[in-house]
């Protein structure tokens, strides 16, 4: 539906509003608020009305709602239009001021139809001026088969003419073509070489170095013509690279202490390089997420994206280094996981960044600072995200990497060509640094080997960490389960050459399942562990589809009703017959419980849940933005600050458990409501906790892996 709104036309499905040569692209928050303002035309909307009606959600937090009303009213702003399109009434809400008009046009079906004589008149015709039309008589059906075929061909030359207009005004994509690389290493260092960073004359690199076996992350530079290279230290913290000042020789790092959860970003001066200049602290950062921040040219801004709130993605951030001053580029998309990776243009007169939408491919997009224009560069095909992305020189356009396809976007005047390579021998980039047209540094993706750890005593002052199962495969996601021969752990890996189910029972571990997998190895997903309160069912995810696997028989049972939904959680219920599950419509959470003997589907009300989780002994426990609830009683605690920030949870019959996915683990004591908090030297993707408070976590190590460069000839 198209709609004229004052001097802007709303584009309700490509998100856009167009003005003369004006076009900006908006957000999905900003299309729902708009959307929301066109059906109440110059009414007074509250903000508790925005809240239950676009975000849908009981609470949001009242600076998302600011900022999203902010966004959206900067993007009505017109060069002809003095008063803003989107009204604050004070205390009272916000308002459309012009009165929106539905631009929808009368079909050509029916605008032809509606011209033809009725049925009354074509009764009446008569033969003789039948045959002015046609050659003998024909009666009335035939007149009107004649009118309906003419009807037809208008129409389809109607639509051939839109759709090649629509494919000349539209990015040329050209056809995809296939080159062979030079591929050389550019660093040496020991254990695992990522981020690579060019500066902005493209005469040195920066890259973090991870040890593989302390995790400690370590920023060198390198002077590309001569090799020649530096460490970056930053004294009490590990550092890692982030950005090259916009058009200047300092690079900017972010500093992390693990044990006393600090986070700094800094930025060192390397303009006498080899000498390492002075170091200045720029502000404090999130240590929960690696993000990607950048200074600008005259060191009056950082822009850097942020979670505010996690259920709201995160945003674009700019901050007054001078004021120290905060303000909002693009707000987060009200949804997972929002604004990463804004990268600078040579000029700074764009800011292009990736947008990553749980479930969705990711976008490319770029802002122009003195239009204030949004612009969707390049979208994926897959849903898995990769930041590889970086500036062509002189603003000419930006490299997209998509697995093994390399694609160039080139601004043309007006006009966005895109071409597509496919790269060979293939490689899988996720940060990529562009030296040139036809030149790029780049670090591998999946640069992590995943392991499985037991944790006991935990939160006492000698805990004890066991490694599980060693292999040189990626091992994870372990649960508890007990079948004829007892007792056992059940995990995913990798070993025999793809994803599958492995056993460790009496000291012996082998091969428990042979799924077999359509496609290419890349793409085997197997994961989403949950084990049945009787230990003999473990629910389980096989390349986006849904089953349960029975440990006695062996056996695979699909679970239709599953696939092509967006199931956002699961648990198996206490009976051990039924599936708990959280699933997202039309952006909001519904709970309901799928009965795996009838296969009926019984929604629960009144609970409002994000994410499922269940202990030993089979209760059942949602987790909401700031509560978590036992579905038994509905009995609720409240979450502590940390704990809504978490990724991860696990619960026993006495604690609650939640992690930040990076060190730090912490547990609420259901009874007395204390909480206790710890630090663990690895990072986690995952944890179950047992009825002994042992925790198996999922635990990952960076790869020993080098930064790469390729080269190509055209």
């Amino acid at each position: 539906m198209n709609y004229q709104i004052g001097p802007w036309q709303f584009i309700s499905n490509r998100c856009v509003i167009t003005s003369n040569d004006l076009e900006r692209e908006l957000d999905p928050l900003l299309v729902k608020l708009l959307l929301h303002f066109i059906g109440k035309p110059q009414q007074i909307v509250s903000r508790q009305t925005l809240v239950e009606s676009v975000w849908q959600q009981s609470f949001v937090d009242d600076n998302a709602i600011n900022r999203a009303i902010s966004e959206l009213r900067k993007q009505l702003a017109h060069p002809t239009e003095k008063a803003p399109l989107l009204k604050t009434h004070y205390r009272k809400g916000y308002s459309l001021t012009v009165m929106p008009k539905n631009l929808a046009q009368t079909s050509e079906i029916e605008q032809l139809a509606s011209s033809l004589p009725d049925t009354t008149i074509m009764n009446t015709v008569n033969e003789n001026f039948a045959n002015t039309i046609i050659s003998k008589p024909v009666k009335n059906k035939t007149i009107k088969k004649f009118w309906v075929y003419s009807i037809l061909v208008i129409v389809c030359l109607c639509l051939l003419v839109w759709f090649g207009l629509f494919f000349i005004n539209t990015p040329s994509a050209g056809n995809i073509k296939q080159i062979t690389v030079n591929k050389v290493a550019s660093t040496w260092n020991i254990g695992s070489e990522v981020h690579p960073e060019i500066s902005s004359d493209k005469q040195y690199l920066a890259y973090t170095n991870v040890e593989a076996e302390g995790d400690f992350n370590r920023a060198f530079v390198k002077r590309l013509s001569d090799q020649r290279e530096v460490e970056l230290t930053y004294p009490g913290f590990q550092v890692s690279v982030l950005s090259w000042q916009l058009n200047q020789h300092a690079v900017l790092l972010q500093a992390t202490n693990l044990k006393q959860q600090q986070c700094e970003m800094v930025l060192v001066d390397l303009s006498q390089f080899p000498i390492i200049g002075d170091v200045q602290r720029i502000k404090k950062c999130d240590l929960r997420y690696t993000g990607y921040a950048q200074v600008d040219q005259r060191r009056e801004h950082i822009y850097y994206t942020e979670y505010k709130n996690e259920q709201d993605g995160s945003g674009l951030y700019k901050f007054d280094l001078e004021l120290q001053k905060e303000s909002i580029v693009i707000p987060p998309p009200g949804v997972m996981y929002g604004v990463m990776m804004p990268r600078l243009s040579h000029s700074g007169n764009k800011i292009a960044y990736i947008l990553s939408q749980k479930g969705q491919p990711f976008s490319v997009f770029s802002y122009d600072f003195t239009t204030r224009e949004t612009k969707r560069l390049f979208k994926a095909k897959k849903r898995a995200v990769s930041f590889a992305f970086d500036w062509l020189s002189n603003d000419q356009g930006v490299i997209v990497f998509e697995d093994s396809d390399l694609s160039s976007i080139v601004f043309d005047k007006n006009n966005i060509v895109k071409r597509t390579l496919t790269i060979t021998p293939a490689i899988s980039p996720y940060y990529i640094a562009v030296q040139s047209a036809n030149s790029l540094f780049y670090s591998a993706n999946k640069t992590q080997a995943y392991s499985l750890i037991k944790a006991t005593n935990l939160f006492s002052d000698n805990p004890e960490y066991e490694p599980l199962y060693k292999s040189d495969e990626d091992d994870y996601y372990i649960v508890e389960v007990i079948n004829t021969a007892g007792p056992a752990h059940v995990f995913v890996s990798e070993r025999s050459g793809s994803s599958q189910l492995w056993i460790a029972q009496n000291g012996l571990t082998k091969q428990l399942s042979l799924f077999k997998y359509d496609g290419p190895s890349t793409d085997y997903k197997l994961g989403g562990l949950k084990v049945s309160p009787n230990k003999q069912r473990i629910l389980l995810v096989i390349n986006k589809r849904y089953a349960f696997f029975d440990v006695n028989t062996q056996k695979l049972y699909p679970l239709d009703e599953f696939n092509g939904r967006k199931i956002v959680s699961y648990i198996w219920s206490k009976n051990n017959e039924s599936i708990l599950y959280v699933e997202q419509i039309d952006s909001k959470n519904t709970l309901a419980e799928l009965n795996l003997l009838t296969r009926d589907t019984r929604v629960i009300q009144d609970v409002k849940a994000n994410k499922l989780i269940s202990n030993s002994e089979g209760s059942a426990y949602a987790v909401s933005h700031n509560q978590l609830i036992r579905l038994a009683d509905k009995q609720s605690w409240e979450l502590p600050t940390n704990a809504r920030k978490a990724n991860v949870y696990g619960i026993s019959k006495d604690y609650f458990y939640y992690s930040d996915s990076i060190s730090r683990i912490a547990r609420l004591n259901l009874h007395d409501k204390t909480v206790q908090n710890t630090h663990v030297d690895f990072r986690h993707i995952a944890f179950e906790v047992n009825e002994k408070n042992e925790i198996l976590f999922t635990g990952a190590k960076y790869k020993d892996m080098q930064i790469m460069q390729i080269s190509w000839d055209e």
